[in-house]
């Protein structure tokens, strides 16, 4: 058993993004496994992106939020659900007054995975 208390864990920036990592592929006896937190604060936005092997599930547990992924937009709220495959362009983004934040389950994580839009060499 591991309990993870709220305050535990060190919160880490991105790129319009603020991530906590809950567990690794350690904890989950899984390698390439991965459970973060994430938030996005009010009024922004974090660019498009993608993973050339990793499948992430995002589970919205408050505020609201927008994912756009390959041109397709989904307006998200607490309790839902999305996954996002491999190769797939997605951008979220907040509008709202409240912080958006999610868990993220991934799989098939690896180091350097995370392609920018836009960016030389993606």
């Amino acid at each position: 058993m591991k309990h993870l208390a709220e305050g535990n864990g060190q919160w880490q920036q991105g790129r319009g993004y603020a991530k906590k990592i809950l567990l690794g592929e350690a904890e989950l006896a899984s390698p390439g496994t991965l459970v973060q937190l994430v938030e996005i604060a009010p009024h922004t936005s974090v660019a498009d992106h993608f993973h050339d092997h990793c499948t992430e599930v995002f589970h919205v547990t408050g505020g609201r939020g927008r994912f756009v992924i390959d041109g397709r937009t989904v307006d998200l709220a607490p309790g839902d659900t999305l996954v996002c495959q491999p190769g797939e362009v997605h951008s979220t983004r907040n509008d709202h007054d409240q912080p958006f934040r999610y868990v993220v389950f991934k799989t098939n994580a690896r180091a350097g995975d995370i392609r920018w839009v836009g960016d030389e060499g993606s």
